[in-house]
């Protein structure tokens, strides 16, 4: 048993040794050698001399024109915003004090998803703000004009947090629909 366990360990060692090359020669006639000797009689020298690179003349493609154009916010022309056409009064002054009072809720909503995603965003929103005898029971966006697209986030984000956020006293405000005007734009 003894001996077929040192049959075994020395497989291994066996195994290695005929795998090593050792000093074994490599037939040297198959490799390539570089027959080319460098020129040390040619050396490259740095050009130290001082340019004026106001006087380098440049080859540059001719500028695009630009393509940014600034859109006009146009007003809706009889949405909800229209007070004179539409069936909704303009908020009382009670309503208005509210969304004054809590207009943090909708500076969250202009910041967090319009001017991350936009910087230069800026749009006017009409809010049609339902009015119970308890207080306020609904409020959504009922008409929106934005700069870019990032204002439809915020019309989303605002349709969440006003009904929460604005609070009207019961019976300080007749029940009925309400437009309030937002502005929004870079200034704070």
């Amino acid at each position: 048993m003894k001996t077929a366990v040192k049959r075994l360990a020395f497989l291994p060692l066996l195994v290695i040794a005929l795998a090593c090359p050792g000093d074994k020669k490599k037939d040297t006639a198959q490799l390539p050698v570089d027959s080319l000797k460098p020129d040390t009689t040619k050396l490259a020298t740095a050009d130290t001399t001082p340019t004026d690179l106001g006087q380098i003349k440049a080859n540059l493609p001719k500028a695009a024109p630009d393509t940014f154009h600034e859109q006009k916010l146009k007003p809706s022309g009889g949405g909800v915003g229209d007070a004179g056409r539409s069936s909704f009064a303009n908020a009382p002054t009670p309503l208005v004090d509210a969304v004054e009072r809590e207009q943090s809720a909708t500076r969250f909503c202009y910041t967090e998803f319009g001017q991350k995603a936009d910087p230069t965003l800026r749009g006017n929103v009409a809010m049609v703000v339902t009015i119970g005898s308890s207080g306020i029971t609904d409020a959504k966006v009922g008409d929106a004009k934005w700069s870019g697209t990032a204002g439809r986030a915020v019309n989303r984000c605002l349709d969440q947090k006003a009904k929460q956020a604005w609070n009207v006293a019961p019976g300080a405000v007749k029940p009925g629909r309400y437009v309030v005007q937002l502005s929004f734009s870079g200034e704070r």
